[in-house]
């Protein structure tokens, strides 16, 4: 999903504050202005953006801007695989003929969870993006070339036989993929490793581990499912995420929260982690997580007081795991308040 950066952006090597950028600034020979015309100096965007080479056959692109202009554009698809994780805000674009529309809930100000999405692109397809004005995006992406894929699927006997379909196929894909909490993690932790430019190996390796996961998804895409969730499986499970993404669950116990939607502590573990990715726990420490880091960037509270908010007792653990999330101390994040 590198099409819509701006070939004059492409060529500088770090993630980057480029503050507005302008009409003009979209200068490539493919780049279309589908419903208007805008003028040279009109601002367009305003915000980050980032396109770095990790490996060769690996690009990383990432983005976190606002839309200033309500607009259509259309250029050249790049050829190959696009992991896409979203963290923030919406995305609105088509590959070919086909829509993906993917969008952040919010709990007040926050985020809730993640989402993504795993693309395959060949050779002349087109790329649209649908902007709207006021519109936010927070994501990164990772493009994976051709021949990169090629020699993946030559010389690794577990890469997924959807992939390996689709290469074969040149078929046009998009797969919806729901990040687990550690890879939503690692994608922060992507962001500020690109931000400081100081550890391409640590960067180079979390790029990987973020991309194994998003083809281990394509695996279990291609098994037969154990057991499909039916409709009213699928409408607990929404009810509960309801709950737990509102904050009324407060300190539940499991048991407490099956009896809720009426399941057995270990069926309700089990679909969890069959529609969501994670388990209940994990989920639940990741919106506590990224509370913190609220509270932490909106607050003059101390480390310690939102250790004790998030539920640990120990500010050490708290720095620990919070490290572990977002991918810096949160003394680091306090001190940008």
């Amino acid at each position: 999903m590198t099409a819509h950066l701006p070939l004059s952006a492409r060529s500088q090597p770090r993630w980057m504050r480029l503050g507005t950028l302008r009409a003009c600034d979209f200068n490539g020979p493919d780049y279309q202005f589908l419903d208007i015309r805008p003028a040279a100096q009109d601002a367009l965007l305003a915000g980050h953006l980032q396109s770095l080479q990790v490996h060769p056959g690996i690009l990383l692109h990432g983005v976190e801007a606002r839309d200033l202009r309500t607009l259509n554009t259309c250029s050249p698809a790049e050829p190959g695989l696009h992991i896409v994780v979203v963290l923030e805000g919406s995305v609105d674009v088509s590959f070919g003929e086909q829509a993906l529309k993917m969008e952040v809930a919010t709990t007040g100000s926050r985020p809730v969870q993640a989402c993504g999405a795993i693309i395959h692109t060949r050779p002349g397809d087109l790329f649209r993006r649908r902007w709207k004005q006021g519109k936010f995006e927070r994501k990164i992406s990772l493009s994976l070339e051709p021949a990169w894929l090629a020699d993946l699927c030559q010389t690794d006997k577990a890469a997924p036989q959807l992939l390996r379909t689709w290469i074969a196929s040149q078929q046009l894909a998009i797969q919806q993929w729901q990040p687990s909490p550690r890879a939503i993690a690692v994608a922060e932790q992507i962001i500020q490793l690109a931000r400081d430019g100081t550890s391409p190996l640590l960067l180079l390796s979390r790029t990987l581990e973020l991309t194994h996961e998003a083809l281990q998804s394509l695996a279990s895409i291609a098994r037969p499912s154990v057991h499909a969730l039916g409709v009213r499986e699928h409408q607990r499970l929404a009810r509960l995420k309801q709950l737990l993404d509102s904050g009324d669950d407060a300190w539940r116990s499991l048991g407490e929260l099956a009896q809720e939607v009426g399941l057995s502590t270990s069926a309700l573990q089990r679909q969890f982690r069959q529609i969501y990715g994670s388990s209940i726990d994990d989920y639940r420490r990741a919106q506590r997580l990224d509370h913190a880091r609220h509270m932490l960037e909106q607050t003059g509270c101390s480390v310690l007081e939102v250790a004790h908010t998030a539920g640990y007792t120990s500010a050490a653990n708290f720095s620990t795991a919070f490290k572990r999330r977002f991918g810096m101390s949160p003394k680091l994040v306090r001190g940008k308040v």
